[in-house]
């Protein structure tokens, strides 16, 4: 597979995961019959995801900075992979 390719694939890998692990945090916390949660954490000021619980009704929502964010960090990860690995360089 091309370099380029893992890039995209490691952003999608890094958003699917992303709101995977946000829908079964929130679902987790409602089968546990919380019945009031508030979680919004902040990454450089922005927020990253949104939990809101209250009377049994419940809100999550990812946000698009959240998404950016988590993006971006598995498309560095990945291009720091392919830099460092020594399988391509012996491949070409």
């Amino acid at each position: 597979m091309r370099k380029s390719y893992k890039i995209v694939v490691a952003v999608l890998l890094s958003i699917i995961t992303y709101s995977l692990i946000t829908f079964l945090a929130t679902l987790s916390i409602v089968l546990s019959k919380v019945e009031s949660f508030d979680f919004q954490p902040k990454f450089f000021g922005q927020d990253i995801v949104y939990i809101h619980i209250q009377d049994s009704i419940f809100n999550a929502n990812v946000t698009s900075t959240g998404v950016l964010i988590f993006g971006l960090l598995g498309g560095i990860i990945q291009l720091l992979i392919n830099k460092f690995s020594k399988s391509d360089k012996q491949a070409y």
